[in-house]
């Protein structure tokens, strides 16, 4: 299905965020990891893989006894994940009420950087990816100040436009989110989910307004994913069932419970 143009939607070229010099704190990670190494043939091999992270700051990120703690899910798991998929740049995109609207934005950081010979690499991705860390936090606390809600899809199609062209399109996502999508258009706690048939016309409704993101081929890796629901109840297999048929049955990206 073709959806129709969405009101609130901002054109591609508006949707990537802003290259932006990197803060100066980031700009003092080369220097300090200046140190002699033990020769050329322990060069590591570079990192290639592009990378998104994806914020929730809708009121359920919040840290409190019915948030997921959007915070803390980012401090245990965003630099693991960027170091387990070898990740070469971060890209960022918040979720908010009009996700692709939104004037939050973070430059995409480089994590394994040409560096002189005489640097220790390894150090240096480390240090980076504590970076990407501060930026995450950062965009989730713009994002928090923002209009209350949380358009999940429109975050997904934001990130979408910094995924790789060519012939080598892998992206890896890490989205900390609870995806209830909840946005001006659709509000998933209003749609009956009870059965396929009815999971399949919520699905329909969501796509009228939204695009679908090109994340086809993609591997999403939600953090928080359905915390407001206990796993072993059917309002959970519902909402599950809804999110599989989107991500994975339209969308046709590969989504993995590595890190939730």
């Amino acid at each position: 299905m073709n959806p129709r143009p969405h009101p609130h939607r901002r054109s591609a070229a508006l949707g990537r965020a802003a290259r932006r010099t990197l803060p100066a704190a980031l700009a003092l990670v080369l220097p300090l990891t200046a140190t002699v190494s033990c020769g050329l043939n322990d060069e590591p091999e570079r990192h290639t893989r592009a990378c998104g992270v994806v914020v929730d700051g809708s009121g359920s990120a919040a840290a409190t006894k019915d948030g997921f703690d959007a915070e803390a899910k980012l401090r245990a798991k965003l630099e693991k994940f960027l170091a387990d998929n070898e990740c070469r740049t971060a890209y960022f995109a918040p979720i908010t009420r009009v996700s692709q609207a939104s004037k939050c934005q973070i430059s995409e950081i480089d994590l394994d950087p040409d560096l002189p010979g005489t640097a220790d690499r390894d150090r240096t991705r480390t240090a980076l990816r504590a970076a990407a860390l501060t930026g995450a936090r950062k965009l989730l606390k713009c994002a928090q100040k923002e209009e209350p809600g949380s358009d999940v899809i429109g975050g997904l199609a934001r990130i979408a436009l910094s995924r790789p062209s060519g012939e080598d399109r892998s992206f890896s996502l890490l989205v900390v989110s609870d995806f209830q999508q909840n946005d001006p258009e659709f509000r998933l706690g209003r749609q009956d989910l009870s059965t396929g048939a009815r999971r399949e016309a919520a699905v329909d409704t969501l796509l009228k307004s939204h695009d679908i993101p090109d994340l086809a081929g993609a591997d999403i890796h939600p953090v928080g994913y359905g915390m407001k629901f206990d796993t072993k109840t059917s309002r959970y297999r519902q909402f599950d069932a809804f999110w599989t048929e989107l991500l994975e049955g339209r969308m046709k990206a590969r989504v993995h419970t590595t890190y939730r």
